[in-house]
């Protein structure tokens, strides 16, 4: 499986398996690290499962597509996100769901991915990119030049808000 990326596309529907495949294959890695985070993708609740479901309804999910025709990453890409940030009035995209396939980890894909993530929102005049995640991936995105907002509490899982300025 190649690292190129091709290109960066709309999911269809008809893809949403693909999807919990992706989630479940991240949550195994993590289990097997001995990491309690994004767990709830082994067998997601009804209530999770809906939540990826209406954003793919809604088109807000993308694949990241090798030279190969392979998918070898995913996320959802908001232009709101109220119930992790609650009413912003300013031009944002917010990331969920970014996971890059296993087999390709380790080697920078994950910050060329982000990299073309930002271009997109340029492309759409968009000045921030934020996000949520678990301890486990603070250095992750801090290094990548995200700063830390704050702290907030969700379905009983301590999570921290990210965001990073797109220079336009």
């Amino acid at each position: 499986m190649d690292r190129i990326i091709a290109l960066i596309r709309k999911a269809e529907l008809d893809e949403l398996p693909i999807a919990f495949n992706l989630l479940k294959e991240a949550a195994e890695w993590l289990h097997k690290k001995d990491i309690d985070y994004w767990q709830n993708w082994l067998d997601p609740k009804p209530g999770h499962r809906q939540w990826i479901e209406e954003g793919f309804q809604k088109h807000e999910f993308y694949f990241v597509v090798n030279s190969g025709n392979e998918i070898i990453a995913m996320f959802r890409l908001q232009k709101s996100d109220k119930r992790f940030w609650g009413a912003m009035d300013d031009r944002s995209g917010y990331l969920h769901s970014f996971t890059v396939r296993r087999i390709l980890s380790g080697d920078g894909l994950g910050y060329k991915i982000l990299s073309r993530i930002e271009e997109l929102l340029k492309d759409e005049s968009t000045h921030i990119l934020r996000l949520d995640c678990g301890e486990c991936l603070y250095n992750y995105y801090e290094q990548y030049g995200f700063r830390k907002v704050r702290v907030i509490e969700l379905y009983g899982e301590k999570l921290m808000l990210y965001e990073k300025k797109i220079e336009l």
